[in-house]
């Protein structure tokens, strides 16, 4: 399809929708993710003028990726979240194959912003926004942990949440997830450490009373910012109910800090200043061997995410330059688990192998 033949497809949709003359113009495709194409357009109406983004799946891809959502639940969870206080995009109409887009689509408001980590930790015109994320993103974090999980609207998620009576089933689900991808993504090559590791989080894996809502990839690089502070929270593919310290924990994943290693927190804050901002936006308290736990999680987590998005471009279907060196990753976050396991500044709370 050519992207003449989207703004048609696209215009004809709004028309019908809205039931109101509407059109459409100046699309452009905008950077965007493996499982869906991202584009600005404007749209000029009865409404008035508007400035809008259409997030629509990918060419010859499903509605959605192995681990994540569909559009339409995309869709939802946004809507979701606005309704809790979250900052993100205003959702308007949400769409399937059928509307003749070539795939399943929502369309939102477009954000002002950007979200390259590496020029808010480093440009000066950013510095000011430096002081203020750490508070920010501990208040979107509250705000997500707090979105009603009981909503009708959010069946999906409740479908797949760990069953069973285990306190400690949100976490084992987590593991067995990312267990199940590495041996899927291995091929020959053996990664005794990620195994082992494995072991270690199903052994130590934390009780959970209440579970939430979880984002699943809440880190620098998935929220925008102005000079002024947070501007959207994005990328809701891998949500899912569980563990609140989950987020956190990811958000601490060193790969996150850029460089920034003083700041464990998104190269933003200390672990302690965070969970500290978070308690005080009206999150829970996380327990230190909780956000710990969560944390190594998130290193191994990303150690096989770096293995997958290299087998991917090794088996020729994705030939992307950035998933082939990504893999190369994997041996500096094993390094970095292995500090975490073993380092000095984790001897008081993780055991030393006998």
């Amino acid at each position: 399809m050519t992207d003449e033949e989207l703004r048609n497809a696209l215009q004809d949709f709004l028309v019908q929708r809205t039931g109101q003359q509407a059109r459409v113009a100046a699309l452009r495709q905008l950077a965007g993710g493996a499982s869906c194409r991202v584009y600005s357009f404007e749209l000029d109406g009865s409404g008035g003028h508007r400035t809008l983004v259409l997030r629509l799946d990918a060419v010859g891809g499903t509605a959605g990726n192995s681990e994540g959502t569909l559009r339409r639940e995309e869709y939802e969870l946004l809507a979701a979240a606005a309704r809790a206080g979250v900052t993100v995009p205003a959702v308007h109409w949400c769409g399937d194959e059928s509307e003749g887009l070539g795939g399943a689509f929502f369309v939102m408001d477009l954000v002002s912003g950007e979200a390259i980590a590496r020029r808010l930790l480093r440009d000066q015109r950013y510095a000011r926004t430096r002081s203020a994320l750490p508070r920010d993103l501990a208040r979107e974090l509250a705000r997500i942990h707090a979105v009603d999980i009981g909503d009708p609207r959010l069946a999906f998620l409740a479908e797949r949440a760990a069953g069973g009576e285990d306190p400690r089933r949100f976490a084992l689900a987590e593991v067995g997830k990312y267990r199940q991808l590495l041996a899927a993504f291995s091929g020959e090559q053996p990664y005794p450490l990620l195994t082992l590791v494995a072991r270690w989080l199903e052994q130590h894996a934390p009780v959970l009373v209440r579970p939430a809502l979880v984002h699943g990839d809440f880190r620098v690089g998935n929220v925008m910012f102005d000079e002024d502070g947070l501007t959207a929270v994005l990328d809701w593919e891998l949500s899912h109910f569980g563990d609140p310290a989950e987020d956190l924990g990811w958000l601490c994943v060193r790969t996150w800090r850029f460089g920034s290693d003083d700041k464990p927190a998104g190269g933003l804050c200390s672990r302690e200043e965070l969970c500290r901002l978070y308690a005080e936006q009206g999150g829970s308290e996380v327990a230190p061997e909780a956000l710990r736990f969560w944390e190594l999680f998130g290193n191994w987590k990303w150690a096989i995410i770096c293995r997958v998005q290299a087998a991917r471009a090794r088996a020729g279907r994705h030939p992307d330059v950035e998933l082939a060196t990504i893999g190369r990753r994997v041996a500096e976050t094993e390094w970095e688990i292995l500090e975490l396991l073993e380092g000095r500044s984790a001897a008081a709370w993780l055991p030393r192998a006998q």
